[in-house]
């Protein structure tokens, strides 16, 4: 790929920001391994039982990232955005597997790279790799303040929460939520009943579905409620 490709296709402020400060300087013989690589809504990009052969730099779209081993149901930690990069931190701290799966949340184009080439640049490149760990550092940072708001909200917001957490989109879009109310009110920590009148608030809003008693949420409505988690974390 080179600079005149990457500038016809993507023109925005942080598209140019990312091609100045990061992609730029990867050297010129290395560039003809770069590729795009166009995933459907619901695609898994990187599987956690095993350790990546790709970087990818996400151009276009949203990524989830899933934990899938620590529990019974797996979970979207946090939604990635362009321009993110995803396949390298198992580089970086010698993991034999990945530390999450990395699942298309919507229809996205990425950059894609082989890591090994990834890895012996930016292990050499001092700006390069000062860049990233700004990314990964603002990353972290922003799930860490994320998980300390969550025992500050109402039973509204943390309920809101671990919907955009486990109702996981299939390749529609169309998520259910695959939790019993019991479970839900004991991870809210409200009583059932309670946990029974902030759904029906929620479907009264129009931002869930029932479906035969489940939780049901499309992707509009998972943009209102991230609107609503949002606007909630702001007040704290």
């Amino acid at each position: 790929m080179e600079k005149r490709e990457f500038e016809s296709r993507y023109r925005t402020e942080r598209h140019r920001d990312f091609w100045k400060r990061f992609l730029s300087r990867m050297p010129e013989e290395l560039m003809p391994y770069l590729y795009v690589k166009n995933s459907g809504c619901g695609e898994v990009l990187i599987s956690s039982a095993k350790k990546s052969g790709t970087v990818y730099f996400l151009m276009r779209g949203r990524l989830f990232a899933m934990e899938e081993r620590v529990q019974s149901l797996p979970y979207v930690f946090t939604e990635l955005m362009p321009v993110d990069i995803v396949g390298d931190y198992e580089l970086f701290s010698d993991m034999e597997d990945s530390y999450a799966t990395i699942m298309a949340a919507r229809d996205c184009e990425l950059i894609a790279m082989p890591a090994d080439l990834y890895l012996g640049w930016i292990s050499q490149d001092a700006g390069a790799l000062f860049y990233r760990v700004g990314l990964l550092m603002n990353q972290l940072g922003g799930q860490a303040a994320a998980s300390r708001q969550y025992f500050f909200l109402d039973y509204t917001g943390r309920l809101v929460s671990l919907l955009l957490q486990y109702a996981i989109p299939d390749a529609k879009g169309i998520a259910l939520l695959r939790m019993t109310r019991e479970s839900l009110a004991a991870r809210i920590g409200c009583s059932l009943r309670t946990c029974h009148r902030v759904v029906n608030g929620l479907k009264e809003r129009g931002m869930v579905s029932l479906v035969h008693g489940k939780i049901v949420v499309d992707e509009g409505q998972r943009e209102l409620l991230r609107q609503y988690l949002a606007e909630e974390m702001e007040r704290l």
